[in-house]
């Protein structure tokens, strides 16, 4: 089977994915990989390639401590692979690795494109700041496919908020999201860490008032329309002593919760509102009433987009300061199938 023995800057071993492993799972993939090293790569890596008898689950937790790049990015245990794609062991097996936190082309087709935005990067371009952002970064991460059209973003998130963004290369692409975002049919997933433990998976379907300038209203009536609402599944029970480098607190059993939050449309401060509304606010977000300071601000990422025919995804750069519970439930809501 054909694969490359090269040794990347970081010092890992690179693979490139043949034609036989199209359309496989990354974990599936990895045995494959694994099991018939070149010599010259058997002693870059001396044993490395034992991975490849431990089985799946130890494949998995590769993946699952971002030890495991896909073209450059991490990939989760069930990443869909396609032939010629970059696949790169990082080394260290004993020490999660986080690769470098930089804006970057996630994935494109049919002239839309996910984009990932790092934590503290303003998505849109500030009017006299000459910080960078986003959008002044979209002609070079993206340029445009056709003829008179200028790539443009579709949606945005908050400054503190990391992970994808929409963009659009085409006109019909643009078209396509629009439509497909005005029935009802894209799919946002987001992975948050709210300040108390609820028991239960919840939804908060109540209205907003996005007319003020800093600060999205919470109305005391529901919205009907079900693509308004925001639905929060329960992933993992923390404490503040559980996640130090993320959480300050001078309690460390201060409770904290880990959760996944699915959206539709999406309004702005949406997640943020309907979160503090339900009374669990994002840790750090002391706009909305959070208690617990955050060093970097609040930890709240888009880390999966699909509308038909069109999926991206990208785990948070914090996902390594997590327990390995957590982990694993934040990468299982992002989209890992289980065998």
């Amino acid at each position: 089977m054909p694969s490359s023995a090269n040794r990347p800057e970081n010092g890992g071993i690179s693979f490139r994915v043949p034609e036989e492993a199209q359309g496989w799972r990354l974990d599936k993939a990895l045995g494959l990989l694994l099991a018939s090293p070149s010599p010259e790569q058997e002693a870059a890596r001396p044993g490395l390639f034992a991975l490849a008898d431990l089985g799946l689950r130890a494949r998995r937790r590769l993946c699952d401590r971002s030890l495991v790049l896909v073209n450059g990015k991490p990939g989760i245990p069930g990443l869909k692979l396609r032939a010629g794609q970059e696949i790169i062991i990082l080394p260290d097996p004993e020490g999660a690795a986080i690769p470098e936190d930089a804006p970057s082309l996630v994935y494109k087709d049919g002239g839309i494109a996910a984009l990932y935005k790092p934590a503290g990067m303003h998505t849109a371009a500030l009017a006299g700041s000459l910080s960078p952002s986003l959008e002044t970064l979209l002609g070079d991460l993206l340029p445009s496919e056709e003829e008179g059209y200028a790539s443009r973003l579709l949606n945005r998130l908050d400054a503190p908020t990391s992970g994808l963004v929409l963009a659009s290369c085409t006109d019909g692409g643009e078209r396509r999201w629009y439509r497909a975002e005005r029935i009802g049919n894209t799919d946002k997933l987001y992975l948050a860490l709210i300040e108390g433990q609820p028991l239960y998976d919840f939804t908060v379907a109540r209205r907003l008032d996005t007319d003020t300038r800093n600060k999205t209203r919470v109305r005391h009536t529901d919205d009907p329309d079900p693509v308004r609402h925001t639905d929060v599944t329960l992933l993992a029970p923390l404490t503040a002593g559980d996640v130090p480098g993320l959480v300050e607190s001078d309690d460390p059993d201060a409770p904290l919760m880990l959760v996944g939050c699915r959206i539709r449309k999406g309004a702005r401060h949406q997640i943020r509102a309907h979160l503090a509304a339900a009374g669990h606010p994002l840790a750090g977000d002391s706009l909305y009433g959070a208690e617990l300071p955050c060093p970097s601000g609040f930890l709240l990422h888009h880390g999966r987009v699909s509308l038909p025919d069109f999926q991206a995804f990208r785990l948070p750069a914090w996902l390594p300061l997590l327990p390995r519970e957590a982990q694993e439930k934040a990468t299982a809501f992002l989209g890992m199938e289980e065998e």
